[in-house]
């Protein structure tokens, strides 16, 4: 758990990085949606009617269950507690069409029988408070999650690690995935680790997982 890194970096405001650094810098040239890989770009109106907004992998309702808060706003009084720095890592953030987003919510990730998709064009189903991204999403998911873990402290549940470790290995980091990663080094001055060297996720206890 490298929190004293995290604790190093420069604090930026979660509602700054969404007016402005998110998706004029991270995303201004555009990009894919994480759930559906839905096209935009601000540049060249691709965005087909669609709204996007930022999904947090790691849900902001799990974070502060962890610090013990009541809201946000609560967590928020001291502008450089941790739950700030959590908050606007940008590691923690994607892109995602709305309604992807609203669906996924709180939601544990893991694999669901059948292939009854949610949204006609889009691979992303959910059941009983469980949520499976299309493939090739799921390695991105997973990399975010153990990062959070790591950076934070942040405990992820015992019903998906083993999958999401799986997910880990069946979908390596792609090089998009690495070029979001320097990226956001420049932004922010840190990167995933776990996106340089995926091995690393196979050396995470159990001794830092939570019950549901």
């Amino acid at each position: 758990m490298n929190s004293s890194f995290a604790e190093s970096l420069p604090v930026e405001n979660y509602d700054e990085v969404v007016a402005n650094t998110f998706w004029n810098d991270l995303y201004g040239l555009g990009g894919w949606s994480l759930y559906c890989g839905y096209r935009f770009d601000p540049a060249a109106d691709l965005t087909e009617d669609r709204l996007f907004v930022i999904e947090q992998i790691y849900p902001a309702s799990w974070m502060l269950k962890h610090m013990s808060c009541n809201s946000r706003r609560q967590c928020r009084l001291d502008k450089k507690s941790r739950f700030t720095r959590m908050e606007a890592d940008m590691h923690n953030l994607y892109p995602a069409w709305q309604e992807a987003d609203v669906s996924r919510r709180n939601t544990l990730f893991g694999m669901i029988k059948g292939e009854e998709w949610r949204y006609e064009t889009c691979d992303f189903e959910r059941h009983l408070g469980v949520t499976e991204p299309r493939p090739i999403a799921r390695g991105n998911i997973a990399r975010s999650i153990f990062y959070m873990h790591n950076e934070y402290g942040v405990p992820i549940d015992k019903k998906m690690l083993g999958q999401l470790k799986a997910w880990n290995r069946e979908d390596p980091p792609s090089k998009q995935e690495s070029l979001r990663n320097d990226i956001i080094e420049e932004l922010q001055g840190n990167r995933n680790i776990y996106i340089d060297n995926p091995t690393m996720a196979e050396q995470i206890s159990s001794k830092w997982l939570a019950d549901g």
